[in-house]
């Protein structure tokens, strides 16, 4: 199946969930005719949201880290790697090869069909990461347990997930799971979704800053938001420690409209907005300069609406505050287009 044909079947099965349709063949009609009217991008990976990447993380690609290990490929996500470390990546396909093996007396299973991985018979596994938060007593914050998730590559590819993300691709392939760690269940029908929030802001001496935060809240809630920004490729950043490192392969386009897109090299398009964002002059100005900008994002909600709504700046004090939390998001990213 071709990549578009992937992208119009996932945008069909996500249509069907959010509206109650229950024929697959008329969700896959009503897709077609949003991309012939331009709501979705061809060149969108095969699971991404329709404009945006802030609902569902794309897979890994080839530029991710794949070790050969006696014959086996192993698939992390940067995000796994931005987690882990490369040390503990390597100790995860170690265990991967000796909990492999046919007569391995702890089998590893792969999480999205519960059958054995046997890497004497895989060519490819991947490896991933589930974030799961567990209250303890006594703290006032929950703490955050890393998991190890293998999948077979037929089953499904790697990515940071959320506990409930996980839980919800085993339901949807009717695994057994609680499902008291299932998401709440969505009521989209006939409710206006509320449009993303966008700041732009000029200090002195740095690149332009871009802060980009959805309207909506995530599904799977700060986790889930968490997880798919690091499956995206997109590393924590806390303003309070440390200044915003480039990332080569994120760039944001622009055009004499304004800017039209967030990509990354060999992703694609990571967000569009319906129309092209019109930064002010002086930030255009600052960008064409440097050439650069750092992009942020965070949750909904990290910044009170009513700041938005208001026209004030997004508060240093807010992002801060985030930031502690590992729910900030940021790097500097080339600018291209402007001349």
């Amino acid at each position: 199946m071709g990549d578009k044909n992937r992208a119009l079947k996932a945008a069909a099965r996500r249509y069907m969930e959010e509206s109650g349709e229950t024929s697959l063949q008329a969700a896959m009609r009503h897709v077609r005719r949003e991309y012939e009217h331009g709501q979705h991008s061809d060149d969108a990976a095969p699971d991404d949201q329709e404009r945006m990447g802030f609902d569902e993380a794309p897979y890994a690609d080839e530029h991710e880290y794949r070790p050969r290990v006696t014959g086996t490929a192993y698939f992390t996500a940067w995000g796994v790697q931005e987690l882990l470390g490369l040390d503990q990546v390597q100790q995860l396909v170690q265990h991967c090869e000796k909990d492999g093996q046919p007569d391995a007396p702890n089998p590893i299973t792969c999480h999205l069909c519960d059958k054995p991985v046997d890497v004497t018979r895989e060519e490819v596994v991947h490896i991933g990461i589930a974030l799961r938060e567990v209250q303890r007593p006594g703290e006032s914050k929950p703490t955050e347990l890393q998991f190890p998730v293998w999948t077979h590559d037929a089953c499904g590819h790697t990515r940071v997930w959320s506990w409930s993300q996980l839980t919800l691709a085993r339901r949807r392939r009717n695994l057994p799971v609680s499902t008291a760690d299932l998401p709440p269940k969505q009521h989209r029908r006939g409710r206006t979704p509320i449009e993303d929030y966008y700041v732009f802001s000029t200090p002195e001496d740095s690149p332009p800053v871009f802060y980009l935060q959805p309207g909506d809240e995530h599904r799977h809630g700060p986790l889930g938001f968490r997880a798919d920004r690091l499956s995206d490729g997109l590393p924590t950043l806390d303003l309070s420690r440390k200044a915003p490192r480039r990332l080569e392969e994120w760039s944001i386009a622009a055009d004499r409209t304004g800017l039209l897109y967030i990509a990354r090299q060999s992703a694609g398009r990571w967000y569009q907005p319906p129309t092209p964002w019109a930064p002010p002059p002086e930030w255009l100005a600052a960008a064409h300069y440097h050439g650069t900008s750092i992009f942020l994002t965070a949750p909904a909600g990290s910044v009170p609406s009513a700041k938005f709504d208001a026209g004030a700046s997004s508060n240093l004090v807010d992002l801060l505050a985030v930031g502690r939390n590992d729910l900030l998001f940021g790097a500097v990213m080339a600018v291209t287009g402007l001349v």
